[in-house]
Order: structure tokens, then C-alpha cells, then sequence
């Protein structure tokens, strides 16, 4: 239920209690009531509008196929789900081999399931997406829209402190997302909420790379709801460094390229068989065409690497579709 409501004392009548509400104009979002003059300081603070997961331009940006890297996700899904106390899963591999698919992935899953509480996804020279300025308020943005428990409590901070968006990283932290969840007793039915932060290793500023990991292990100090972070990234110098400078016991790392080559080689056969076999069906080819031993030396060509298969099943097919049809 959405309703406004104007009045100089009004009762709301929730699960049998009687709330007053002073004079003001608020807005009832289910049982969550917000006062919307605070609620309008949302629309002040800096936000990277690109940089969800699912914000309009990656809508062509590709995610798990079924039945890949489901060994993986599941140890992804086990510890978001699960009582491991490590806040944070870095999931490093080198690049081309499918982290930012991964994290769609994952970001996708707990959207659906209500309980994704913001991603950002960095890219170097991509504006607003290639630096940390925007960082913390983009998260607080999505937190307040994404948890709506959290939406008064974030409300409130900016509304103390108008100019937040002018103070260090770690003040806006502070304000904007770790007091507000610090406030909630629980999320209901979710039993941890996920921030998905992938390539943080294209933020342009070595020295806030690290400052946004000590940032993201603070949640595990959070006497509330569960806050898990999944974060991915090249293993470059500023990544490690910055996980140098917080506890072990915080978070726990994978290294993507270290995943059995048979392993990937059967994911990137299934990527380009299911690929190859749209192709087929639009342009009206045989059946199985290309053949098992195209796709065999096409697997092998990509040397386990996700990019070069997505790269090459748009270009290679025309040149197989011609040579096909004579």
C-alpha cells in the first residue's frame, strides 16, 4: 500500500498500536511510514545511475547460463545464506574469465529474492563508474529504495547532515549506510542482506581502493541484520594491499583461474553451444551446425576465457554461416 497523508496529528493504526504523527506530508510504504520532505534529501546526494547491476544500459550485459559454474555459485550462495562470520567474498581472477558475469549473477539472484541491498559496478573511464566519489552515496541511495526499512533511518542522516556528500568516504560511510543499518532489528524473512561490488580494481584512485575495502569489512562489526559483501576484482596490487589492512577472520578469497581447466572448458562448450544453436535456429541452419568438432576447436581456442568465447561466437558464425551456405 502507498498512501499520502497531510494532517497536524494523524493516527496510523499498526498491527493494533496508534502512531501520532506531527504536521507534516508523509508517505506509507506498506507498514513504513516517511516523512517526505526528509524523504527528498535522497534526491540530493550524488548518485551514479549506471552503476546497479541492473541499470538500463547493461540490460544486454550477459549473466550465468544455467548449468555453468554452478559448483561455484553454489559456494557463493552457500556462504550468503549461511552463518560463515567472513562479510566478505573476494572473488579475484584475471582478466576475461567471468567475474563480471558472475556478479550479475549473484546480484540478480538476491534482487529477486528482495535481498540485495545495492551493487556498483566500477569501469575504468566509465564517468561516474571509474571512481569512488559517487560510491558510498550511490549505495546509500539503493538501500534506502531496495530495504525500505532502512529508507527513514538513511532519511534522517541526511537530513543531520545535509552536506554529507562533501565528506570523506569514511564519514559518508559512517552516516549514510553503517549507522542506518545499525538501527534495524531485523529484515524480516532475509537472512542477510548483499552489497555486490564488482571491478573495483577500475576505480582510477589506488588509495581509495583500499579505503572502500576497510569500508566493506565494517559491516561484519554490525550488531543487526547479517551484511554479506561480494566483491570482485583483478588480483592487482592496490586489491591485496587493501585486504592486507583487514582482518583475516573478515573476509575469505577465490581465485577464478585457479578452477580446474576442465571445468571451465565444459562451461564455455555449453556457452557456445547454446550461442551457436540461436544463430542456427535464426538463420534457419541444419541441425547441430556447427558440428561437435568446430565447437571442440573453438573451446580450445579460447584458452578459458568467457570474453573470448562471447567475443567470438558473434564473430566467428558469420564467417562459419558463410562458409556453410557456399
Amino acid at each position: 500500500m502507498n498512501a499520502r497523508a497531510t494532517a497536524q496529528t494523524i493516527g496510523f493504526n499498526n498491527e493494533g498500536g496508534r502512531i501520532a504523527i506531527q504536521a507534516a506530508e508523509y508517505h506509507v510504504h506498506g507498514d513504513n511510514i516517511v516523512n517526505q520532505a526528509q524523504e527528498g534529501g535522497l534526491e540530493k546526494l550524488p548518485y551514479a545511475a549506471e552503476a546497479p547491476f541492473n541499470a538500463y544500459n547493461r540490460q544486454h550485459d550477459l549473466e550465468c547460463l544455467p548449468s555453468t559454474r554452478t559448483a561455484l555459485l553454489n559456494d557463493i550462495y552457500a556462504w550468503t545464506d549461511g552463518l560463515d562470520e567472513r562479510c566478505v567474498y573476494w572473488l579475484n581472477g584475471l582478466a576475461g574469465t567471468g567475474k563480471s558475469t558472475i556478479a550479475r549473477t549473484v546480484a540478480r539472484r538476491h534482487y529477486e529474492r528482495r535481498s540485495l541491498g545495492a551493487s556498483f559496478f566500477f569501469n575504468r573511464g566509465g564517468g561516474d563508474l571509474g571512481h569512488a566519489r559517487k560510491f558510498v552515496t550511490s549505495i546509500a541511495v539503493q538501500l534506502a529504495y531496495n530495504v525500505p526499512v532502512s529508507r527513514q533511518h538513511i532519511c534522517d542522516a541526511i537530513a543531520e547532515r545535509p552536506d554529507i556528500s562533501k565528506f570523506t568516504l569514511r564519514d559518508q560511510w559512517q552516516q549514510l549506510v553503517l549507522r542506518p543499518l545499525s538501527a534495524l532489528n531485523t529484515l524480516g524473512n532475509i537472512t542477510a542482506l548483499v552489497l555486490v561490488i564488482d571491478a573495483l580494481d577500475e576505480c582510477d584512485d589506488d588509495d581509495d581502493i583500499r579505503i572502500v575495502i576497510e569500508l566493506l569489512a565494517e559491516v561484519q562489526a554490525l550488531s543487526g541484520p547479517k551484511v554479506r559483501v561480494f566483491l570482485t576484482s583483478r588480483p592487482e596490487v592496490a586489491i591485496r594491499h587493501g585486504f592486507y589492512d583487514v582482518p583475516d577472520t573478515s573476509h575469505q578469497c577465490f581465485v577464478l583461474h585457479h578452477i580446474a581447466s576442465s571445468v571451465v572448458d565444459a562451461d564455455i562448450e555449453l556457452f557456445l553451444k547454446h550461442n551457436l544453436a540461436i544463430t542456427g535456429r535464426e538463420q534457419r541452419l541444419p541441425a547441430g551446425w556447427p558440428g561437435s568438432e568446430i565447437v571442440a576447436k573453438m573451446v580450445q581456442r579460447a584458452n578459458g576465457l568467457f570474453i573470448w568465447a562471447a567475443t567470438a561466437h558473434r564473430t566467428d558464425d558469420k564467417l562459419l554461416q558463410a562458409e556453410w551456405k557456399g
